[in-house]
């Protein structure tokens, strides 16, 4: 897998885990995050590859930081 195949796909997941963390809807989530409910949902999905501004607004929104956001599973089970 090419490495910014596996960043969206990581960015995905921890998107999706933040947000089911706090019981959130995806549409909630996208309002946290000062976005649309479809461009969250598509990211959310691996289905778009955000800019870093976008990033930047998912971290807060989700109350994270970027490398938490875009962490590998193996990174974060040696936590």
């Amino acid at each position: 897998m090419v490495i910014e195949e596996r960043i969206v796909k990581n960015i995905a997941r921890n998107m999706k885990a933040a947000r089911e963390q706090k019981k959130w809807s995806q549409a909630r989530a996208a309002e946290a995050c000062d976005m649309s409910d479809r461009a969250y949902g598509e990211i959310e999905r691996g289905k778009s590859n955000p800019k870093l501004n976008t990033l930047l607004k998912i971290c807060r929104g989700l109350e994270m930081t970027l490398a938490q956001l875009i962490a590998d599973p193996v990174e974060e089970a040696a936590c």
